[in-house]
């Protein structure tokens, strides 16, 4: 493993009871950019990637060796309301898992112009799919989901390979207002001013790899230090061995390192372990905008 690879902690199994009914918000997270979140009984699951390949099973569904476990793979999940997709990224919409969840479970697949397009392609039914924009919100179940702006346009490094760059509409963030607090998944994105006017969030889930087109290093304490969000779990590091691809590495401490209360707000998630969202001052600050 490089010295530029930070391993995520052991990863800890996530069992069926956390698809069960609850009187709480609690979120899982998947490795790599992916969550699950209950919300008093509602499901939902945010860039599921959680799937091996079927022609050499001891790979990721993205042709990657893995780091750590995955906590919980699509064959297992008995329960969902939606997934969330924030861009068409094969690493965030990984068709294999989709595929799965389709059969096992009744959930909406949530996600921009190119993934529901990608999806409908796949055959997945009409009925199915709602298509995300910025700004645009909706309920789903105990969940109030509205999109946010996102900017990932990673092709402009070599547009005569990768074709034309993401457009606004393209990639999104998620912020869930659950009434136990307020989640914010900014997604693959690189910093916006927008961003730094959102409010309300208690949670905020933040990328920490060190790739140009996503918060980088440095977008990342900016964030982290103008939003008051009491906590902060990092993303997007220790899943796949590819030590080459800085999308896939960072280290949550070198974020950490520029966030003077780092030690109080930042909390490093093992693959698979439990976070409760909530308390009194979660439910006083009440809801977020940009």
């Amino acid at each position: 493993m490089s010295d530029h690879q930070v391993k995520a902690l052991p990863t800890q199994r996530i069992g069926p009871e956390a698809f069960e009914a609850s009187p709480e918000t609690a979120l899982w997270w998947l490795t790599n950019a992916g969550f699950v979140l209950n919300a008093r009984g509602t499901l939902l699951m945010v860039d599921p990637a959680i799937s091996l390949s079927e022609e050499s099973p001891d790979l990721h569904e993205t042709g990657h060796r893995l780091l750590v476990p995955l906590p919980i793979e699509a064959t297992d999940v008995p329960r969902l309301d939606a997934v969330l997709y924030t861009h068409a990224d094969y690493d965030h919409l990984a068709l294999r898992t989709a595929r799965i969840l389709l059969e096992r479970t009744s959930a909406r697949f949530v996600g921009p112009p190119l993934v529901a397009g990608a999806l409908a392609r796949a055959g997945f039914p009409h009925a199915r799919l709602l298509v995300s924009r910025p700004r645009l919100s909706f309920r789903i179940g105990q969940v109030e989901v509205t999109a946010t702006p996102a900017e990932h346009p990673w092709q402009l490094r070599d547009p005569e390979r990768f074709g034309p760059a993401f457009e606004p509409e393209d990639c999104v963030g998620y912020l869930l207002q659950t009434p136990d607090g307020n989640i914010w998944h900014p997604g693959d994105t690189r910093l916006m001013p927008q961003h730094l006017h959102l409010r309300g969030v208690d949670v905020l889930l933040l990328d920490v790899s060190r790739n140009d087109y996503h918060l980088g290093v440095r977008g990342a304490a900016v964030l982290a230090n103008t939003l008051p969000a009491p906590t902060i779990i990092p993303y997007h590091y220790g899943t796949y061995d590819d030590p080459d691809h800085p999308a896939y590495n960072g280290d949550p401490a070198e974020v950490a390192a520029m966030v003077p209360d780092a030690a109080r707000r930042f909390k490093v998630l093992a693959p698979g372990e439990r976070f409760v969202v909530g308390g009194e001052e979660a439910k006083r600050r009440g809801g977020g905008s940009l």
